[in-house]
């Protein structure tokens, strides 16, 4: 593999310098820490790093894929071809970026897509603001939740969403979609069921908070992040890789099957939450698919139930 400097590359757009990684490992930019390498990625933590990432692709005719977080995410060992933009950012930079309004006694507030969710979950706790504490604790990043409609201990962000902001990648031009146009469901929405590479990507985020007391809804968020390290493995993983059937939960039965512990190669049916996937270290996305569906197959044989993936799989095999 070349060194770092190698891979590295300064581009011109317009008037302006990118900084352009080549052949990166995608592996480094999800929670699973699996995935090939993109043949070209650039970091964006604001929009106008972000337009200028999608001008050279334009200018270069390169496919753009986004991520944020990385959770929830499977990248073949092949990696992803042409630009992958990394849209994400420290939550402490983005207080300010935060827009607060009134609205008939609750309070609208304004996320960027790149404000990460545990974060968002404890500050919006702080301000007294209800609604999100479910988010303490969960890995990602807001734009990644609006997609995937996240949520957990009951909540979920569509039950508070308003509106979206919106980057049309092919027309250039940022749009607004209603809560009804994204038509959030369990751990769905349009977004997500479009194609890859997507052509919308999410910039930023209202949700409608109501008053609450600040220090019993920080205790809230501080015990939803306290039941997740209890609970759920802490080591490099997806999330929850299957959604939840009717009337039952994905790790229940993947436990009744027998399947803790349960290992191909390098990675491993967790321990602790059985709906988990467990990178052992060096594991590959061929080993976690071959796991996905070696579960599948015990579970739709002992309970007739086929469980669908909440993970997202991309890139080339």
């Amino acid at each position: 593999m070349p060194a770092r400097a190698e891979r590295d590359r300064t581009v011109r757009v317009g008037s302006h310098e990118l900084r352009v990684r080549v052949q990166e490992p995608l592996a480094r930019y999800t929670t699973f820490r699996i995935g090939g390498p993109a043949d070209y990625l650039v970091r964006a933590s604001d929009r106008p790093t972000l337009e200028l990432a999608l001008e050279w692709a334009e200018q270069e005719r390169l496919p753009v894929t986004v991520i944020g977080g990385g959770s929830n995410l499977l990248v073949r060992d092949g990696g992803i071809r042409g630009l992958v933009i990394v849209f994400r950012a420290a939550g402490e930079a983005l207080d300010g970026a935060i827009q607060l309004a009134a609205d008939d006694g609750a309070t609208m507030l304004t996320l960027p897509a790149t404000a990460p969710l545990s974060w968002v979950g404890h500050r919006t706790s702080e301000l007294g603001l209800a609604g999100l504490e479910w988010a303490a604790g969960l890995p990602g990043v807001v734009g990644g939740a609006v997609v995937n409609n996240a949520g957990a201990h009951g909540g979920a962000i569509g039950d508070v969403l308003a509106d979206v902001e919106l980057y049309d990648l092919v027309d250039r031009r940022v749009l607004h979609w209603t809560r009804d146009a994204l038509a959030p469901r369990y751990r769905m929405t349009e977004l997500k069921a479009q194609p890859r590479p997507r052509r919308y990507v999410v910039l930023g985020a209202r949700v409608r908070l109501v008053p609450g007391d600040p220090a019993r809804l920080l205790r809230t968020a501080e015990e939803n992040a306290r039941w997740r390290r209890q609970h759920q493995p802490t080591g490099p993983c997806a999330g929850s890789v299957f959604t939840n059937p009717p009337g039952t939960y994905a790790g229940y039965l993947i436990e009744q099957a027998g399947l803790k512990g349960f290992q191909i190669g390098r990675i491993r049916v967790s321990e602790r939450h059985a709906n988990f996937f467990l990178n052992l270290g060096s594991a590959t996305a061929a080993e976690a698919l071959a796991l996905l569906e070696a579960v599948q197959r015990a579970v739709a044989e002992q309970f007739g139930i086929v469980l669908q993936p909440e993970i997202e799989i991309v890139g080339e095999p």
